[in-house]
């Protein structure tokens, strides 16, 4: 188990460095590590390119994939659905419109074009907002309804219904304001600034530590409610926690880096078949590491390897991985019950 953990962080260094070395201008991995620990470069413009343009990228891609992907555990452990994320309930939907609202509905074109940071934190601010409210509408009617299923599909309804209203905005608005707009449809943590990153820390950090103090209550819902309540778990307490530290994360992600699919949903998985363990205080940190690396590699396919002029979004590579894992689940899922 020890050597499973240390392959994984040794191929999420691995992957950091190489990212951090690829690009538009390649650069020796002995320079890379040069400008990391503080020593001499040879070049300034190495130093700047590492540290600079590409360090809050890769960063970024650490802990948005890290916290999407214990995110993802816990929604499905929550909903007992294996197919749920941290976006389950329409909430990088309601994030996506309420970012559409502060960037269409104001005379400014949004963050993708340069503003300030307080500006971004205005437009993070309206997507957490959307996001939240979304969530508190879908905790509402899960609160009358209790099925699990149905909360589901109200979420999934409440998705569409989001998105409906951002393609109104945009038929309503001016075409020069949509490409404000346009990378909230697509991932990626390419244009993240240092600024940017310390929110994005908080928000991923606020998930990442919760996991730890959350891992056992975890474990006793995984023997259903009742049961967690009756070894003195808060259920609705866990609940709360669960649901809006991810709530506040799907928006800050969704504002910054763009709706990030499938890493909340394939992590965990891969998590529980390398580790053959549904135990939260293995698969969460192990969730963690293999969502870093799902997104480094990802992003490094998707454009940072330098190789090609334009880059794709990273939903587009995430998906690859993503899909596959769906499959896997839904079809060991069907060969375990044809078993019985």
């Amino acid at each position: 188990m020890s050597g499973l953990f240390a392959l994984l962080v040794a191929l999420v260094a691995v992957a950091s460095v190489v990212l951090l070395a690829q690009g538009s201008i390649a650069i020796p991995i002995g320079e890379v590590l040069r400008a990391l620990t503080g020593q001499g470069t040879e070049s300034d413009l190495s130093r700047t390119i590492v540290l600079d343009a590409r360090l809050p990228k890769v960063v970024t891609g650490l802990l948005a994939g890290a916290a999407l992907a214990v995110g993802g555990a816990q929604m499905q452990t929550l909903f007992r659905n294996p197919l749920a994320d941290p976006f389950v309930l329409g909430v990088s939907s309601g994030a996506v419109l309420g970012a559409a609202v502060v960037i269409l509905g104001t005379s400014g074109v949004g963050w993708l074009a340069g503003l300030g940071v307080v500006s971004q934190l205005g437009v993070t601010g309206a997507a957490v907002a959307g996001a939240a409210g979304v969530l508190l509408i879908a905790l509402g009617i899960a609160r009358r309804v209790g099925d699990p299923v149905v909360v589901l599909v109200v979420g999934v309804m409440l998705g569409y219904l989001a998105g409906a209203l951002v393609d109104m905005l945009v038929y309503y608005t001016d075409p020069d304001r949509l490409q404000a707009l346009a990378g909230f449809t697509r991932g990626s943590v390419r244009n993240v600034t240092w600024d940017e990153l310390g929110v994005i820390a908080a928000s991923c950090g606020v998930v990442l530590v919760l996991s730890v103090f959350l891992a056992q209550p975890l474990n006793a819902l995984l023997l259903g409610e009742r049961y967690a309540g009756s070894l003195g778990v808060n259920v609705r307490r866990v609940h709360f926690l669960c649901l809006a530290s991810v709530a506040v994360l799907s928006g800050i992600t969704t504002a910054y880096c763009g709706a990030i699919g499938f890493v909340g949903l394939a992590a965990p998985h891969l998590a529980r078949g390398l580790l053959r363990t549904s135990d939260h205080r293995l698969v969460l940190p192990a969730s963690a590491l293999i969502g870093s690396i799902i997104v480094l590699v990802a992003e490094y396919v998707a454009g940072g390897n330098g190789l090609t002029a334009t880059s794709l979004p990273l939903n587009s590579v995430t998906a690859f991985v993503g899909a596959p894992v769906i499959l896997w689940v839904l079809l060991s899922g069907r060969a375990k019950r044809s078993a019985r």
